[in-house]
């Protein structure tokens, strides 16, 4: 009898050591898989997306990604002419309610094509360019969501891929949700990669401008860099360099008001030629932020003005290009929602950091619809390479559920 229930142990130690190793093993052969195969399977979209050429005139090759996975999903996407991805997602039970929005940026200005070939580890992945991917993820995560029953909506759901960047622009891949009364949103959440936990209240907008100084040729004397005055060193620094000097010296040190609502920003100043010779264009890149949307508008023409009036010799030519802009956002139209999503985050144990800035969802509050931008990793956004948390993939992934569900349910 003993050697018998002798035997009967043994074989469960080995039972118990077989399973171990083939767990072990399995570890080994996928690293960095999340926990769960929903954020499993976000990750993988995010990381053949991150790989894909960007920023491109429409982002046409990280849109036919797109289209390609939502047309699988039995979905109809409409393209515009910008480039824009517009679709809608509904089940057979949708009730007469205002649709939400979710929007995220197609492409990244980070991307390379050798960095952007994403590593993976037990914990992280890294490649440039990869946060950026995360949004478009996660949104398509949604439509596959709804589209096999795991997310029940009584309302219309319309995702927004937009194609030109947020940071250059001045939210009109809006205007298909916002033109129209029939598409007019009841709340919308933009949805990006970093950072989990981070609501950013926007209570301030944003001009982003930049400008330019170029020499014509025809205007260069005999004592410039002329033809015949090759490899003889120029004398001083030169008009355009002179001149984008002293314009960036004027403009940092206006004091915009006594409150210090208003501040400028010099974010790239450059003027650069070979050695020996006198530059022919500069360029200086500002950005312009307040609270106060009145302040804003007089600081940016205060900016066109110096530019306009800035000493210059004969055939120095000078502009200022407004790149982008976010208006001020309307914090009292999002009060409710901010209870909403500070609430689930307390409930999902995620750590919220509320932060003051810019957002590009301020061009939807500012037109009375309830919004705000979420991040759904934790990470950081490197110089050639981004670093997600590959745990806080599901985590965020359940955060974004979570607040669809409650949305959906409710009037915002």
């Amino acid at each position: 009898m003993k050697i018998r229930m002798l035997q009967k142990f043994q074989k469960l130690i080995v039972r118990g050591l077989d399973v171990l190793a083939g767990r072990a093993a399995g570890l080994l052969r996928t690293p960095g898989k999340p926990k769960s195969p929903l954020a499993d399977r976000l990750l993988s979209d995010a990381l053949r997306l991150a790989e894909i050429p960007s920023p491109t005139a429409k982002e046409e090759q990280r849109a036919s990604f797109v289209l390609e996975r939502l047309k699988a999903l039995g979905l109809s996407p409409l393209v515009d002419e910008q480039g824009n991805i517009l679709v809608r997602v509904h089940s057979a039970d949708l009730e007469n309610l205002p649709p939400l929005l979710l929007f995220t940026n197609l492409g990244s200005d980070r991307w390379h094509p050798l960095n952007s070939l994403s590593r993976l580890d037990a914990e992280r992945a890294r490649g440039a360019g990869l946060a950026d991917s995360l949004g478009t993820a996660a949104l398509i995560s949604v439509a596959e969501g709804v589209s096999c029953g795991r997310m029940e909506i009584n309302r219309e759901i319309i995702l927004l891929f937009a194609a030109g960047s947020f940071d250059t622009g001045n939210g009109s891949f809006f205007l298909p949700v916002t033109g129209e009364d029939v598409n007019r949103p009841a709340a919308a959440i933009g949805v990006r990669g970093l950072t989990l936990g981070t609501l950013v209240n926007n209570r301030r907008g944003v001009y982003r401008i930049k400008i330019g100084f170029s020499l014509e040729t025809a205007s260069l004397g005999k004592d410039d860099d002329g033809p015949g005055n090759a490899g003889k060193p120029p004398a001083g620094s030169g008009p355009v360099v002179d001149t984008l000097l002293d314009t960036a010296h004027k403009l940092a040190g206006i004091t915009w008001d006594i409150g210090g609502t208003t501040k400028l920003y010099i974010r790239h100043i450059e003027a650069e030629t070979a050695f020996g010779h006198i530059p022919r264009e500069g360029l200086l890149e500002i950005e312009i932020e307040s609270s106060d949307g009145a302040r804003l508008e007089m600081a940016m023409n205060t900016v066109k003005a110096t530019v306009e009036n800035a000493v210059s010799g004969p055939g120095l030519k000078k502009e200022a290009i407004i790149t982008s802009f976010i208006p001020v956002g309307d914090v009292s139209v999002n009060d409710k929602l901010m209870r909403t999503v500070t609430g689930i985050m307390k409930d999902l144990r995620v750590k919220i950091q509320e932060e003051d800035g810019a957002d590009i969802a301020a061009h939807l509050s500012a037109q009375g619809i309830p919004a705000l931008s979420l991040g759904i990793a934790l990470g950081r956004e490197g110089m050639t390479r981004d670093t997600i948390e590959i745990d806080s993939i599901e985590r965020g992934r359940v955060l974004l559920e979570t607040l669809i569900n409650r949305l959906i349910k409710e009037e915002t």
